[in-house]
């Protein structure tokens, strides 16, 4: 009989995929980059170009103007016939006084229409061409303008109508009607608003007059009804105005040689320039900027905030988001000197053998990236506190212990990050002006970090 044979299964090695290996391998290394590159901090990189600011000197003026006030001689119920801003002419007709307004009822209510006189009627039409070409759904003031400019017309016309009708119905009736028509005695530009400073001149110019918020415009065209010598409108006869400033002492210092200057309006941002003329009184320092254009512009305004354009900074333009400050090392000029293969400025570095105590000099080349007379600034990072240096042929030491602070941007021209001294000259919320052709620094069209927090020092920016 034949023995059984007991068969044993012998388990498969399992064998190694290698292409898997490498495969997962590859896949966790771009996934950690990958992960690295979304959380990181990018840096961003600015052009540096020049740029110019005016400083602020923020002034508050007082406007003086050769103005007029004209009153009524009696009472009754007013009507005016000439638009604000504009230029009147001798002689012209501005406003009607009428006791009961009998022929203005007349006028309005009678059933036959009024008929426009030539020139009326193509002022009217130039009116309505003119407001058609410049109306803009984004600028209603044309609106407005064109109403006043409308009724204005309107009202020479009722004045005009309101003599001629008047004349016929009292000729043909024998009711005389009691209304006056009021002329201009002299010719410029009008308006009917009062403020009690129409008589004001430089010499009584005083700090307590500067002060806004005590200030009251009055409407003159607010009132139907007027009594006797009331105020009617005022007329200011000259194109020439002026703008009285406070100014401080070092303002004033700053502005003693000029005879012009160049401002800017607040109110609508215009930027005007005139001449100028400087005056003290008792220990208060006072500007006065003479003007001969735009005075319509500003004919309801007494006072004025201007910017001052005393002293303009110019230089190059930065982001205050590069500006970063670095300490170095204060090393006397005198320690510096050259070496190595190129001839490059570095330090003779000291070294102590801890067994013999030994001196060992060592060239190192070093960055100078600010001197002044008296030092060189080098980065702290490429020497421990407390290292010694030398003197090449002496025997002066110097040990690296003082520091300071510079101010700067990370220049990144050539790929990596790289410290470059700034002297800023101005700073607004956003930029900075800094000086342009310092040694060690910037010039136009270098490549910064536009975020100083988002770059190392040296290390490869691509």
């Amino acid at each position: 009989m034949s023995k059984r044979k007991k068969v044993v299964k012998l388990r498969k090695r399992r064998s190694i995929n290698i292409g898997i290996v490498i495969f997962s391998i590859m896949f966790i290394y771009v996934a950690i980059y990958v992960y690295i590159f979304l959380t990181k901090d990018h840096l961003s990189i600015y052009e540096v170009k020049e740029g110019s600011v005016v400083e602020d000197n923020l002034v508050t003026g007082l406007i003086l103007r050769d103005e007029e006030v004209f009153y009524s001689d009696q009472a009754g119920y007013v009507s005016y016939f000439r638009k604000e801003g504009v230029r009147v002419a001798k002689n012209e007709s501005i406003f009607s006084i009428d006791d009961n307004r009998e022929i203005v009822d007349i006028l309005v209510n009678r059933e036959e229409p009024m008929e426009l006189s030539n020139r009326h009627n193509a002022e009217f039409k130039y009116k309505i061409s003119n407001f058609q070409k410049n109306f803009s759904n984004h600028n209603f003031n044309y609106v407005y303008d064109f109403k006043e400019d409308a009724s204005s017309t309107a009202l020479e016309v009722l004045s005009t109508a309101m003599i001629e009708q008047g004349q016929i119905i009292e000729e043909s009736t024998g009711f005389n009607f009691s209304y006056d028509i009021y002329k201009s005695p002299d010719s410029g530009i009008i308006s009917y608003h009062i403020d009690g400073f129409e008589n004001l001149t430089s010499y009584n110019i005083s700090e307590d007059l500067f002060n806004p918020e005590d200030y009251e415009l009055t409407n003159l065209r607010n009132l139907e009804i007027i009594s006797s010598d009331n105020p009617m409108y005022k007329l200011m006869k000259s194109e020439d105005w002026t703008i009285t400033v406070p100014l401080t002492e070092q303002q004033y210092s700053k502005l003693i040689e000029k005879d012009r200057i160049e401002f800017t309006i607040v109110k609508d941002n215009f930027m005007a320039s005139g001449n100028l003329s400087l005056f003290k009184k008792a220990n208060d320092y006072y500007a006065m900027i003479e003007m001969d254009q735009y005075l319509s512009n500003y004919i309801n305004d007494r006072f004025l905030e201007i910017n001052l354009h005393i002293e303009a900074v110019e230089g190059l333009k930065i982001p205050l988001s590069s500006i970063v400050d670095k300490n170095f090392y204060l090393v006397p000029i005198e320690y510096f000197t050259l070496g190595g293969d190129g001839g490059q400025s570095g330090l003779n570095k000291l070294t102590f053998d801890s067994e013999t105590g030994e001196a060992n000099i060592t060239f190192v080349p070093t960055t100078i990236y600010y001197r002044n007379d008296i030092y060189g600034y080098v980065d702290t990072k490429q020497f421990e506190a407390g290292t010694w240096i030398q003197i090449t042929g002496a025997t002066d030491r110097y040990q690296l212990n003082l520091t300071d602070k510079l101010t700067g941007v990370y220049n990144v021209n050539m790929g990596y990050a790289v410290f470059k001294r700034i002297e800023p000259l101005y700073k607004d919320d956003e930029y900075c002006i800094v000086k342009k052709g310092t040694e060690y620094g910037l010039a136009s069209y270098d490549h910064i970090a536009l975020d100083s927090s988002t770059a190392v020092e040296q290390a490869i920016i691509y």
